[in-house]
């Protein structure tokens, strides 16, 4: 990680979560992150927790990754004051509980806006950035093992759909990167089931239709772990896909949901 020491990384989604603990763990590789979020409040307090030790500096930036004035605001900032960007952590995730029986367009809608549509802007312009720059970056995107199987987890489907997009899009953006001769490094991080706020609102959900969901839980620190493992390469090794599970599962998991189950999701 020396090298990337007093260098510049933009992570999204950075409020809470995953996000967070990838912020804490770059601040303590001595890089100076961006934190992106909606929560204002929420940065500022993880800015706060930092900034006062011997870490990489903390900036905060409130934005709207759907919004792509907001995001091309942030890499101008950042182009202007910082010098560009050398790390793009694209880790600003949702999902919704919605059937592709009877969801509700809106809810399709924010999951692709956000894990697909948002997640592409922010490569696009971090591209730009270090190429302007002369910056041989690297683009981590936050996947999901649901980018790589079939979710087990009824009403689910749409966000599964969203992170196989994002599957086929990091390995396209690799691509498209070869093609121009670029040296920008592209990666894909996906985890299994997490202690974030998007899990807890998942199992919650199960327990209030009675469904028991026995997961084996990751902590948001390894999963910045692994980031800080791809980041650690060097220039001429790439980990282009890393899935992580916790230790007894499998990649796909099993869960099969009662008829009453699927009658009580269907007459939400």
């Amino acid at each position: 990680m020396e090298r990337w020491s007093g260098k510049v990384a933009i992570v999204t989604g950075a409020s809470a979560g995953i996000g967070a603990a990838i912020v804490v763990k770059l601040a303590k590789s001595g890089v100076h992150v961006v934190a992106l979020a909606r929560r204002e409040n929420e940065l500022k307090e993880l800015a706060e927790s930092l900034n006062d030790k011997d870490y990489g500096t903390i900036y905060t930036k409130v934005c709207d990754v759907t919004n792509e004035q907001d995001v091309k605001n942030v890499f101008s900032w950042v182009d202007s004051t910082l010098g560009g960007p050398s790390i793009l952590i694209n880790n600003a995730g949702v999902s919704k509980v919605s059937s592709l029986l009877n969801g509700k367009l809106e809810d399709w809608q924010e999951i692709f806006n956000v894990n697909v549509m948002a997640l592409s802007v922010c490569s696009r312009e971090a591209y730009k950035s270090m190429t302007k720059n002369k910056i041989d970056g690297h683009i981590i995107q936050i996947n999901s093992i649901s980018g790589h199987s079939l979710t087990p987890n009824f009403a689910h489907k749409m966000y599964n759909a969203s992170k196989q997009a994002v599957t086929a899009l990091c390995d396209g953006l690799r691509h498209e990167l070869q093609l121009t001769g670029s040296k920008i490094k592209v990666s894909s991080v996906s985890p299994g089931p997490t202690a974030t706020d998007m899990l807890t609102n998942l199992i919650k959900y199960h327990k209030e239709l009675k469904t028991t969901v026995n997961y084996k839980i990751l902590d948001a620190e390894d999963v910045a772990n692994a980031v800080i493992s791809s980041l650690a390469t060097p220039p001429n090794v790439l980990i282009a896909e890393m899935i992580i599970i916790p230790t007894g599962v499998t990649i796909q998991m099993h869960f099969q949901p009662s008829s009453q189950v699927v009658e009580n999701l269907l007459n939400l």
